[in-house]
């Protein structure tokens, strides 16, 4: 029986207001796969867009206990967190040079939220152990860094005996005018945050420095996950903002996860317009 599923998809896709597409139609056609496999332990990498890390913002961290915060209709509660699990993969990626944080009582956003209920239904269904990856607060991880992180923590998992789900939350290219003012570690409501949000993308558009995106980066990062080369890892992120916009670099998490499954994922579906590009991918 496989013992490893990988599984990396945007988040939002699944939001009233979001597009009808393909890739909404490929989160069935994956949750099905998913619940086929019926994983006993899904291994999560996602990020935060500055809500729950906020005066101190590691660039990694394992979550030993966690709740979500319903955020842009996402789900609330408390995932159901293996912590034992989870200090003992922190003990092993320290000891192998990985100078990861361990964090308690995280209240996780949507970047875990949306991909966790969209995959397995209820946040709280399966054991969930997250690993934030920073993506939203410079400075940020490497590409290569992030998948030499992914690797150790499939080596971990490599002789346990749980079928793990590997997920990696969000991405492709998008862009977030207000993530390019540097984190002040305010903390804001979330109507706050809202309203920040909506300020910051009016004034973006008035002074005409929205992004235009390019598709053929989200090609060339699906194409890179498509193969288990590493070559890729090196260029992709050159220009990284320009090509991709600021939100490209969540694809942080699908590096992770792609590297700790340890095989090509295939792409799903894949969409691109004026607003970036959503995808979802499987092993």
């Amino acid at each position: 029986m496989k013992k490893r599923l990988t599984v990396c998809a945007s988040h939002l896709v699944t939001l009233p207001s979001a597009p009808h597409g393909p890739v909404r139609a490929a989160i069935d056609v994956v949750r099905a796969a998913v619940d086929e496999f019926d994983p006993d332990l899904v291994v999560i990498f996602g990020t935060d867009h500055r809500r729950a890390f906020r005066e101190v913002v590691p660039t990694f961290s394992v979550v030993l206990s966690a709740s979500a915060q319903g955020d842009v209709q996402g789900p609330s509660g408390e995932y159901d967190v293996p912590s034992d699990l989870g200090r003992a993969l922190a003990t092993d990626l320290i000891g192998h040079e990985f100078d990861v944080a361990i964090g308690y009582r995280v209240a996780l956003d949507h970047a875990f939220g949306h991909t966790t209920r969209d995959l397995i239904g209820e946040i709280d269904a399966k054991p969930v152990l997250p690993v934030f990856v920073n993506c939203a607060s410079p400075p940020v991880a490497s590409v290569r860094r992030a998948a030499a992180l992914g690797r150790q923590v499939g080596a971990f998992f490599a002789d346990r005996p749980e079928r793990v789900l590997f997920v990696g939350s969000g991405g492709l290219a998008h862009d977030l005018p207000g993530f390019r003012e540097p984190e002040t570690g305010v903390v804001l409501t979330e109507a706050e945050r809202q309203e920040w949000i909506k300020r910051v993308n009016a004034e973006a558009h008035e002074a005409g420095t929205i992004r235009d995106l390019v598709r053929a980066w989200d090609e060339e990062f699906l194409a890179g996950v498509g193969g288990m080369d590493t070559g890729w890892l090196d260029h992709i992120g050159t220009d990284l903002e320009q090509r991709g916009g600021n939100g490209a670099m969540e694809g942080l998490t699908w590096v992770a996860a792609w590297a700790a499954g340890g095989e090509p994922l295939k792409t799903v579906a894949h969409e691109f317009d004026a607003s970036g590009g959503r995808a979802v991918v499987m092993s």
